[in-house]
């Protein structure tokens, strides 16, 4: 019997985009796959995986995207995505809010960690205010579903950016989404799978192995509700399944057949991110993917074979 590879793999944050990884592991591919791996581990946020990416302390980390393209640009570190992953997000309006254009004027939680969330508050703005809703502005909020959940419904804020689970929450409690980032080209396409450049360039095999078990993975989160369901709440702490299998039935129809990660939104991000961080001028988005174990992955006719 071949004696698997020993890893460490690890998330940003409880929710949604730790899916398939957590069903990855769950049902066991990695190990399928040749691989030795214990529990993936929660990093405290991106730049938690950030972090042990290049401590080593992981070899593979979920989380979206701000984060490592930050640190690429301020040479803090040197992390490519290999997969795309789930993060879709919402603006979700407080009750009595019912449309985009009463926006103006109004305030949108910010939690100011620097993450996903606060670049999409940023993101929205400008769109907005392109669109002749202006006066949207910041007001800083605590970083949990909890404190958002209450900014909302007390009033101190009108709008949050909300992902599921938490946002659906919300909306059981009278809010309603009023933008979803998916209009922008930003879904499914502002995180995933990634590691650090060097380490995927010494070890390509074990680069190879970890994505073909994550496909795998994400197709067995595609195709058995159920499980996936059960994983979810598992993994999250959810106590109410039903919030765990909205989850799943608000994020799977939009999940890539074949998860690349998403140059075009990346570059989207990074021109964004050029406003304030003169580093990211000028750069290429696709310096910080390497996507080739996907490509060969489609090529070589496992994906398809995945379906059958």
């Amino acid at each position: 019997m071949t004696e698997l590879i020993p890893l460490n793999a690890g998330f940003a944050t409880i929710g949604q985009g730790a899916g398939p990884m957590m069903v990855t592991w769950k049902a066991g591919f990695f190990a399928k796959h040749g691989l030795a791996i214990d529990r993936p581990r929660i990093m405290g946020g991106a730049k938690g995986v950030v972090r042990g990416l290049m401590d080593g302390e992981i070899q593979f980390g979920n989380m979206a995207a701000p984060a490592p393209l930050r640190a690429n640009l301020k040479g803090e570190a040197d992390v490519v995505f290999l997969t795309g992953g789930i993060n879709q997000q919402f603006v979700v309006g407080r009750p009595g809010l019912n449309n985009r254009e009463e926006l103006a004027g109004k305030r949108i939680g910010t939690v100011g960690d620097g993450g996903i969330g606060d670049m999409l508050v940023k993101f929205v703005i400008a769109k907005l205010d392109a669109a002749g809703i202006k006066g949207l502005r910041e007001e800083p909020i605590s970083h949990t579903a909890e404190a958002e959940l209450e900014a909302l419904l007390s009033g101190k804020v009108d709008v949050v950016v909300g992902t599921p689970p938490e946002c659906i929450d919300a909306i059981r409690h009278g809010c309603k989404y009023l933008i979803d980032y998916a209009e922008y080209g930003l879904n499914y396409a502002l995180g995933g799978i990634a590691a650090r450049r060097d380490y995927v360039e010494k070890n390509p095999e074990i680069a190879r192995k970890f994505v073909k078990a994550y496909v795998e993975g994400m197709h067995r989160y595609r195709t058995d509700r159920e499980f996936t369901v059960d994983v979810q709440a598992d993994y999250s702490g959810i106590t109410d399944r039903t919030i765990a299998a909205e989850t799943y039935d608000l994020t799977q129809p939009g999940m890539p057949r074949a998860p690349y990660p998403v140059i075009a939104s990346l570059q989207t991000l990074l021109d964004f991110m050029a406003k304030e961080l003169p580093e990211a001028r000028g750069v290429s988005a696709a310096k910080f993917v390497d996507d080739r174990f996907i490509r060969e992955l489609e090529d070589s006719g496992f994906i398809d074979s995945l379906a059958k």
